[in-house]
């Protein structure tokens, strides 16, 4: 009988992980109004680091105030930022690894959201999801150059063992 690869170890960049399992990004809805990260997010993740070497994905986290979605992490304030150092500082010392999935929503965000904030709904392009979906309004050249800039803030990578990017 073979034993499956799976349970081997594997060198990914600088990482040494024990197996070839990841903790895949799940969308989790544990943050505050302000998109601070709850409490139980430490203790979840912490949970999910107990086997050393492990790499765990985050929840999506969004990357400015115009995400358009409730409840959902931020990464944009101090606040939001002191909330996920206190988690990958746990998971870190369980000997594990945590990238941060980077969110930005654009056309597939909640648009009362963004209207209650504001703000408009977005795209790459004006066209609708479909359906009964709303009109979109095209990013401007400079927008798209804020998403990026906003996606690649030096704080984030100071936290994180990497960032994972996830736009729509």
């Amino acid at each position: 009988m073979t034993t499956s690869k799976l349970f081997d170890t594997i060198n990914l960049g600088r990482m040494y992980l024990s197996h070839r399992m990841v903790m895949a990004p799940m969308t989790r809805f544990r943050a505050d109004g302000a998109h601070v990260p709850l409490p139980m997010v430490k203790e979840y993740y912490e949970q999910r680091a107990d086997v050393p070497s492990t790499l765990i994905i985050t929840e999506a986290t969004s990357i400015s105030p115009q995400a358009g979605f409730t409840n959902v992490p931020g990464i944009y304030n101090q606040a939001q930022i002191a909330a996920w150092r206190q988690v990958t500082d746990t998971v870190h010392a369980r000997g594990s690894y945590i990238y941060l999935q980077l969110w930005a929503l654009g056309c597939a965000a909640d648009a009362e959201v963004l209207n209650a904030q504001c703000y408009g709904l977005v795209s790459n392009s004006p066209s609708p999801l479909g359906g009964d979906s709303p009109i979109l309004r095209e990013l401007a050249d400079a927008e798209i150059r804020q998403y990026i800039s906003d996606g690649g803030h030096d704080s984030k990578g100071e936290v994180f063992s990497a960032l994972s990017r996830h736009y729509t």
